[in-house]
């Protein structure tokens, strides 16, 4: 070969090769403007970092900037907007975010709205009846729920009503995502002092019948057992017709007997005991004088006997009158009774009263009578007369 073609051979090498290095460095530079781009453009691009945790529970108060835990490069402009929680699903929101060109952009991110709280069940924890008497054990129940929807408890749980005993139930309640709360409660069932029966020590049965003491038939008011204070029934024409006729007999042999106290109602009772023991004090009073609720007045069976023709009326000085003595001797004849006798304080709890008188009817005053030597109400039927 030549040593002009080798020459010329090795300028085209040497050209191709230049070429080759410059299509390397152009190729170098063009690689590294782009990295170096895309550095500076990263760095100052805007980046959104979330919660790890993008749901919330139903209608709670949430706003935009909670879900955000960080933002590069910019700043969240909407962060205050309260999000709608008020359906629960899948939920898109959009974030404005400035720039530091003082531009905004849009990012678009899903929060899940749940519902996994249980149900408030708001009631009591433990309730009462009396036996055999209808209850409505979800009458006060309230329940309340995150979803605001209308949520019914049901009891769980069997009773009886018609016997007395100590039942363990429970409320339950269910949303409509399933979620269930439960609470516990006590049922008692017992007796109703207000109607009851009884027996007695001697063996009559009792019973009290909205609140008023019976036994075999005849009221008691005495101071184990009171009355309501509803209870007016007024002077009974029962007692008022013994006394007329009583009265009518009595006035034939020179007496002119006349009702001095009658019926008194609970309220009138309260007045004159409070009375007597601001006068007297507690102790002496509660001996002459029934408290609110026992007194026989109440009942409208009793009366307290007076005389015109005698000055004391309602007072220890009736004791040794005449007529005092005839009131002892006869009022069983017309169904009344002494019913505070003399000597029998201990079983009646009041002190000897010859003028009152009450109401049982003929056949259990005569009883009571027994031939002058008075038997108590008490002792007859086997009750006490104390306070409680």
């Amino acid at each position: 070969m030549s040593k002009k073609i080798k020459k010329k051979k090795n300028k085209k090498i040497s050209i191709i090769l230049f070429l080759l290095i410059i299509i390397c460095l152009l190729t170098f530079g063009y690689c590294f403007y782009n990295i170096y781009k895309q550095k500076i453009t990263d760095k100052n691009s805007i980046k959104v970092i979330f919660n790890n945790v993008l749901e919330t529970e139903i209608n709670s108060e949430v706003y935009l900037k909670d879900y955000v835990k960080e933002i590069v490069n910019g700043k969240l402009v909407n962060g205050d907007e309260i999000i709608d929680t008020s359906k629960l699903g899948i939920k898109e929101l959009n974030l404005f975010i400035k720039n530091k060109d003082g531009n905004e952009e849009k990012y678009n991110f899903k929060v899940t709205i749940i519902d996994s709280i249980n149900p408030i069940i708001d009631a009591s924890k433990e309730l009462t009846s009396y036996i055999g008497n209808s209850i409505d054990l979800l009458k006060d129940v309230k329940v309340s729920d995150n979803s605001n929807e209308e949520i019914n408890a049901k009891v769980v749980g069997e009773y009886d009503i018609n016997k007395i005993g100590k039942y363990e139930l429970r409320y339950e309640a269910v949303d409509s995502s399933g979620n269930k709360s439960e609470y516990d409660f006590i049922l008692n069932i017992v007796s109703d002092p207000s109607n009851r029966t009884f027996t007695t020590s001697k063996g009559f049965n009792g019973k009290v019948v909205n609140g008023i003491t019976y036994i075999d038939g005849i009221l008691i008011a005495n101071k184990t057992y009171s009355l309501p204070s509803s209870y007016a029934p007024g002077l009974q024409s029962s007692i008022q017709n013994a006394f007329n006729k009583l009265r009518n007999d009595a006035t034939s042999l020179g007496y002119d007997f006349y009702i001095g106290s009658g019926y008194r109602s609970y309220w009138d009772q309260k007045i004159i005991y409070n009375n007597y023991v601001s006068w007297d004090g507690q102790v002496n009073a509660d001996t002459y004088s029934a408290r609110p609720g026992h007194s026989e007045h109440q009942s409208g069976l009793a009366v307290d006997v007076c005389d015109s023709n005698v000055e004391a009326c309602i007072t220890s000085a009736f004791d040794s009158t005449e007529q005092a003595k005839w009131l002892n001797d006869n009022c069983y004849k017309y169904g009344l009774i002494i019913r505070y006798p003399k000597g029998k304080s201990n079983l009646t709890g009041y002190m000897y009263e010859s003028w009152h008188l009450r109401y049982v009817g003929e056949e259990l005053a005569t009883k009571l009578y027994n031939n002058g030597d008075w038997i108590t109400v008490e002792e007859y039927y086997g009750i006490d007369s104390k306070y409680s």
